[in-house]
Order: C-alpha cells, then sequence, then structure tokens
C-alpha cells in the first residue's frame, strides 16, 4: 500500500499566475527538482487560490486531482498541463480547463504529494481514485477540471470547434 512520505503535507506548494515571475515556465523547473527526479511517484492538486468554484453541496477550490510516475524525470508532467498560449495547444497531456483558467488570469495552486508505493503504480492510482471519489462525496461532483484532457480535448481543437445550429441551440438552450 502507498504512503504518503509527508504525512499530507505538501512536499511542493507553487501558486503560478500569468504575466508575473511565477508563471507556466516555473512547472518546467520542477522537471529538475531536487525531489522529483526518475522514478518518482506522487499525487497532485491544482486549486484557486482565493477563489472558490460553486460545486453541488459546497463550494470548493479544487480544480482537478492527478497522479503521476515516470522511469525518467516525474517532474517533467507538471510542463503538459498548459497550453504554452492561450488558443494553441496540442498536447494530449494539456487540460482545457486548466489552461482557460490559467489564460484568464486566475492563480493556480499546484500542490505535490510524494508517494512511497514500493514500484506499485496499482496503489498510486488508487490514492488518486480515493481522493476524487472523496471530492465528490464533499462537493457533490469532480473537480471542474477532471476529464478535461486528451485527444479530444486539446486546446487547439476546442478553440477551433464550429458546433452545427442545432448543438449550438440546445446548448444555449439549457441556460436558460
Amino acid at each position: 500500500m502507498a504512503k504518503f512520505l509527508s504525512n499530507g503535507t505538501p512536499d511542493i506548494d507553487i501558486t503560478i499566475i500569468k504575466d508575473t515571475e511565477v508563471d507556466r515556465k516555473s512547472l518546467i523547473n520542477l522537471k529538475n527538482h531536487e525531489k522529483l527526479g526518475d522514478g518518482v511517484d506522487l499525487i497532485y492538486m491544482y486549486s484557486l487560490e482565493n477563489e472558490q468554484i460553486n460545486y453541488p453541496k459546497q463550494d470548493g477550490n479544487i480544480l482537478y486531482i492527478g497522479e503521476a510516475g515516470r522511469q525518467k524525470k516525474t517532474g517533467m508532467r507538471f510542463t503538459q498541463h498548459i497550453s504554452t498560449e492561450a488558443t494553441i495547444g496540442g498536447d494530449t497531456g494539456t487540460n482545457y480547463t486548466l489552461s482557460y483558467y490559467y489564460w484568464s488570469g486566475k492563480k493556480i495552486r499546484l500542490k505535490i504529494f510524494i508517494l512511497d508505493t514500493e514500484n506499485d503504480s496499482k496503489s498510486r492510482k488508487n490514492i488518486e481514485i480515493q481522493i476524487i471519489r472523496h471530492h465528490l462525496k464533499k462537493y457533490g461532483s469532480h473537480p471542474i477540471a477532471q476529464g478535461a484532457s486528451g485527444e479530444n480535448y486539446t486546446v487547439s481543437s476546442i478553440e477551433k470547434l464550429e458546433a452545427p445550429c442545432i448543438i449550438e441551440q440546445i446548448i444555449t438552450s439549457q441556460t436558460n
């Protein structure tokens, strides 16, 4: 069974905001972070700082919960999450919703929790699932950015998307 190395305190805690010294490029520096070398297993969470999301049961600030474990430089994972430009990005690891929040000027906090999994990737994934399920129970919904990455959700493909009139009508009619 995997264990948190720091008893639930983030091992790395960084806040990024567009057009500051600590912007998305700071995520690139994580690839060289001493704690995020080869074969490190971890759980991470992106959240809004100083803002809440109106979830069904109660407000919260978590945007996304993820897990990572790579043979080479686990810290590389974080450069994928937020697109390099507001409307351009074809990496399937990019998260459209996280990117949108970032490029809209929101403060985004990344907390990283390093695990001792004894090389058991299933236990890492199980912890991620437990955290997401507890978020669902407490807030009534998955984190808002969960499921917003992958082949069908690249920033470039979403930004180029043109809805046929009937789809636009259906989506628009749900807001009234």
